[in-house]
């Protein structure tokens, strides 16, 4: 009878959750932060000079976002990443990858920070967020293409909603991080996003 009525329960809530609103300017203005357990970040780079894409992930990181529906391209975005975070799945090799001097070299730079600078928009759903990503302490320009999948209440967490799917691309050896560079490991490092922002 218990998990009926569970059953029940979470049908009756899922019932409340409205499809997103895909319309920026309906999303509420102000703070949003990092919902953690509805996002990640994926690194994706070239393996055996061509054999295959090796893919990573942070496991984390946070951030938070100054959204302006009715000018989006005055949002401000800032994320920090946890480097040691680095998960491939192999946790000896992450630890080679975290603590390797001309790769992550996260015992002297525990942190990875983006904050944004310039905003475009390329559509009603669609911009390009360009920033300074600050990797072993080196600070360049990265842009990332930026989807905006909408806004919604959600009942279950108890706040609205944002939610973004990004992708980027930066040359590693631009941050100094190039090792095994001469062992068929691409020098482009592919990044996919996802992430759902609350309103604090």
């Amino acid at each position: 009878m218990k998990e009926y009525l569970v059953f029940g329960f979470c049908l009756l809530l899922a019932a409340c959750i409205t499809a997103p609103d895909p319309i920026p300017s309906a999303a509420p203005h102000g703070a949003y932060t990092l919902d953690k357990s509805h996002a990640s970040l994926i690194l994706r780079l070239e393996h055996g000079a061509g054999l295959s894409m090796f893919t990573a992930r942070f496991d984390d990181f946070d951030a938070v976002l100054d959204f302006d529906p009715n000018q989006p391209e005055k949002s401000r975005l800032s994320v920090v990443i946890e480097t040691a975070s680095i998960n491939t799945g192999m946790a000896e090799f992450d630890k080679k990858l975290a603590g390797t001097k001309n790769l992550l070299d996260a015992n002297a730079h525990p942190q990875i920070r983006f904050v944004s600078t310039d905003i475009i928009l390329n559509g009603p759903q669609d911009g390009t967020v360009s920033g300074q990503l600050t990797l072993r302490g080196i600070s360049q320009v990265v842009t990332l293409l930026v989807h905006f999948n909408g806004s919604a209440r959600d009942p279950l967490r108890g706040a609205q909603v944002l939610g973004f799917s990004a992708d980027g691309q930066f040359s590693r050896s631009t941050f100094g991080a190039n090792a095994w560079s001469n062992f068929g490991v691409g020098d482009e490092i592919k990044i996919h996003i996802e992430a759902e922002f609350l309103k604090t």
